[in-house]
């Protein structure tokens, strides 16, 4: 685990799973990401060990990077042939999500990390991160093609806090939002509402007859920004504002996930940004940025 701090904030790196961030918090407060601590401190063969057949999921929750559209998860690759024909996209790459990160340059107060080569997206995953004197943290990943041939991808940015928190995307519309379908048949619909401007999922309105209500927004946000209430805590999300025209069509900048159960602790809330979808030729890179800022009020 890798801490880093500056002016009253810290935050926390888990380096051997996929170089996630797992906490983020002012010292001395509760962290206001969804994580489970107990996965923290697990040896060497407790981990998950990335390969082309690993197909398990283990929810470190915390922040990660992905690659999307989620539907080539498992297409750009040769190793598995099972999931190259599969219609369940499901799960990402275990070696961006699972793989060990070796750190490149470290201070008090930030970090450069990077991850091994992945057989299965053909990409390498550069992090960079570091708390401004302001206590936001400055998020960057640079991924860069370590095949021969041409990939095709973009950076999809995770931030997971817990599924009752209340959020907020800024819209002009309710036209600009599309909620998607849940992950199963036995699952509800997650409510929502958009009112004075802004898109929020309404996790504690939810159908109460189905004991797990799940589903995502597809967001055309009127600003690139997520707010979330975590605890005494307002965590603010900014990101690049593109044109939606570079994006995959399967994808918005803005996209909430809400997966709602009775039971708070059991509850998720995935905050997500998709970058531009690029195609890369051999050696070529790609990156993107986010900036968080925890706030006593939201802005």
């Amino acid at each position: 685990m890798i801490r880093i701090e500056n002016a009253g904030v810290e935050a926390q790196i888990l380096l051997e799973v996929g170089g996630r961030i797992v906490s983020y918090n002012r010292v001395g407060k509760p962290n206001v990401l969804e994580s489970d601590p107990s996965l923290w401190n697990e040896t060497k063969e407790q981990r998950l060990q990335p390969s082309p057949n690993m197909l398990d999921f283990r929810p470190y929750n915390g922040h990660e990077v992905w690659v999307g559209p989620q539907s080539q998860w498992w297409k750009q690759q040769t190793l598995n042939a099972e999931k190259i024909d599969s219609d369940l996209f499901w799960p990402p790459d275990p070696y961006i999500s699972f793989g060990a990160y070796h750190i490149i340059e470290q201070t008090s107060s930030s970090l450069v990390i990077e991850g091994e080569d992945s057989p299965i997206s053909g990409l390498r995953m550069k992090k960079s991160m570091r708390i401004e004197e302001d206590g936001s943290l400055f998020f960057q990943v640079e991924a860069t093609n370590v095949r021969k041939n041409d990939v095709s991808w973009d950076l999809w940015l995770i931030t997971r806090v817990n599924g009752h928190n209340e959020n907020y995307v800024p819209v002009r519309s309710a036209e600009d939002v599309v909620l998607g379908e849940p992950s199963h048949p036995w699952q509800g619909r997650p409510t929502y509402k958009v009112e004075n401007g802004y898109f929020s999922f309404t996790p504690l309105d939810n159908d109460h007859q189905c004991e797990e209500c799940t589903g995502k927004a597809y967001i055309k946000a009127s600003e690139p920004v997520i707010y979330a209430h975590c605890g005494d805590e307002w965590l603010k999300l900014e990101f690049e504002h593109h044109d939606s025209s570079l994006l995959h069509p399967e994808q918005t900048e803005i996209e909430l996930y809400n997966f709602v159960h009775a039971e708070k602790e059991k509850s998720l809330l995935e905050l997500e940004y998709h970058a531009p979808y690029r195609t890369l030729h051999a050696g070529e890179s790609m990156q993107t940025w986010s900036r968080w800022r925890l706030m006593r009020t939201m802005e």
